[in-house]
Order: structure tokens, then sequence, then C-alpha cells
């Protein structure tokens, strides 16, 4: 990179801080932190396969239990994850929130677990613990090890947005999939295209008819 172009790198970041302020700016670049790190681990789940790549996560796991031990590498791994699901809940993708959005419209009522309280299998079990109804919809509600873009507890119905880099996950978001649909759940995806044809709209206005009807 030539002294001009890292000068006027700099004068960019500048005026970026100045408009965002410290704490929007911090934000931001966080963001783009997270979004190059999904976007790296896809091209190599992508390059590697589902299958390589399986092996090339168990072999970082491996190591880091040999170094630290099994039960601080589970605890920090929950950790972890429940953390990137509570920034998933903050941070939607464009095309989720558009989906946040038609479901309100709909007349559907939204729920973001923050404190991690709930799980599917343990709502199956207990039910009456977490008293929904027909028209609630939980933001990524977890499910097994997964975390679902929007879950219709009571219709045991799971809304997917792919788009992105699920274009490079194809082979795991199957297997993603026939984990859900395990566990009882229909599944349902829909692309950005889809979403943006209004074919949302139509999902939840069936439900909807479905529920005066009953």
């Amino acid at each position: 990179m030539s002294a001009p172009q890292r000068a006027g790198g700099v004068a960019r970041q500048a005026q970026i801080r100045a408009v965002l302020g410290e704490n929007g700016y911090r934000r931001y670049q966080q963001a783009l932190g997270r979004a190059g790190g999904a976007a790296r681990q896809a091209k190599l789940r992508s390059d590697l396969g589902e299958t390589g790549y399986s092996a090339h996560q168990r072999t970082l796991y491996q190591r880091a239990v040999q170094k630290h031990g099994a039960a601080k590498m589970r605890t920090i791994l929950t950790a972890a994850h429940e953390q990137r699901r509570r920034l998933r809940i903050a941070n939607p993708t464009p095309a989720e929130a558009l989906l946040h959005w038609l479901a309100l419209v709909a007349g559907l009522t939204l729920h973001a677990d923050l404190t991690g309280g709930f799980e599917w299998s343990a709502y199956r079990a207990v039910p009456a613990r977490w008293p929904f109804t027909s028209t609630d919809a939980l933001i990524e509600a977890r499910v097994l090890t997964y975390a679902c873009d929007l879950l219709l507890p009571t219709h045991a119905l799971v809304i997917e947005v792919v788009g992105g880099v699920h274009a490079l996950t194809a082979e795991r978001d199957a297997a993603r999939c026939a984990a859900l649909q395990a566990a009882g759940l229909t599944v349902i995806t829909l692309s950005n295209e889809q979403l943006y044809r209004g074919e949302a709209d139509q999902l939840f206005d069936q439900l909807l008819e479905a529920r005066h009807a009953a």
C-alpha cells in the first residue's frame, strides 16, 4: 500500500470515528471483526468440506484440551456460543431484521431470550414452564447446539433465512436442518430473495388464518 493510500485510509477512519463517536466506532470495528471472522470460517468450511472442516475443528479442540483441560474448554465453548447467540439477537442481518419486522406486522409477538433459559427439548418436556400461545415466536431460540432465526414453539416450526455466507455452507446447513427435524421441528428456509418477494408474509398469514379457523 502506498503512502497516499495509507493516508487516505487513516482519513476515512478518522471521519467515521467523528461521525459515530468513540462508542459507535468501537461497535463498528467489532462488527467488522465478527463479519470478517464469520466469512473466513465459511470460506475455510467451503474449501475443506464439512468432513474436513469438522476434522480441522476437532484437531484444534483436542490441542486446546491438552493445554487447558476438558472441563475448562467446555466452559469456554458454552460461554462463547451463548455470547454469539446474544450478539445475533442484538445485531441481526438485514434479512433477519426484515423477517422480525414482518412477523410483528403479521401480529406475532417476538421474544428475545437474553438469559439463555429457553431450550427446545426442555420446552417439549415441560411446555407449561413457558406459557406461549400460537402467536408467540422466539428470536435465536436454542435448539440442541443451534440457535434458530425464528422459532414458533406451539407450531413446532422454525423459520430460517439462508443467504450471504450460507451459500458457502450448504453441507453444514443440510446437517443442521436434519438435526432440527429429528428434534421434532418443521423447518422452513427462506432465501433473501424469497423474503424480499413477500413469501414470509404469506407464511405468517397462513399461520394466523389457521389459528382463527381453529
